[in-house]
């Protein structure tokens, strides 16, 4: 009986500490400026997807993220429902890129807090992007002390 094993690997580690601290300054930023929400949000997203592009990892994750990011500038009052949307295809694809994984069910989780209660929208994205920037910064760590292998 023979297995077949599939590994993906994106053992990137600059691209991890660049969307950590991306993540950590605009989780900051939306504590302390909430009503520029939208600026700083939209700004995350395209620079977010931008990222992805850049480094040439998760191409469908980068154009969600600007699409979401695009629709929040031209949208506004549709922040929950559009940043749900990007963190939608970030749990899709983090879960179908090796199994079950915590960002996954995170980004999901919070998805749905997100879609649920809209009138705390500031304060769950920037819970979100605090967690992922610690989450993508200590991926970065191991992978770093690892020789570039990611964990």
């Amino acid at each position: 009986m023979a297995q077949i094993y599939i590994q993906m690997n994106d053992g990137n580690p600059t691209r991890k500490f660049t969307n950590g601290l991306i993540a950590l300054v605009t989780g900051v930023l939306t504590l302390i400026i909430p009503e520029m929400l939208t600026i700083i949000i939209a700004a995350y997203l395209i620079s977010n997807g931008i990222v992805y592009f850049f480094y040439r990892s998760a191409i469908v994750i980068g154009a969600a993220s600007v699409v979401a990011g695009i629709f929040i500038f031209v949208f506004p009052n549709l922040i929950p429902y559009a940043f749900a949307f990007f963190l939608l295809f970030l749990s899709f694809g983090a879960i179908m890129s090796g199994g079950l994984s915590i960002l996954g069910i995170m980004a999901f989780i919070f998805a749905l807090i997100i879609i649920g209660t809209p009138e705390f929208v500031n304060y769950v994205i920037a819970a979100f992007l605090v967690f992922y920037g610690v989450f993508s910064i200590m991926n970065w760590k191991k992978m770093k002390d690892q020789g570039g292998r990611e964990v």
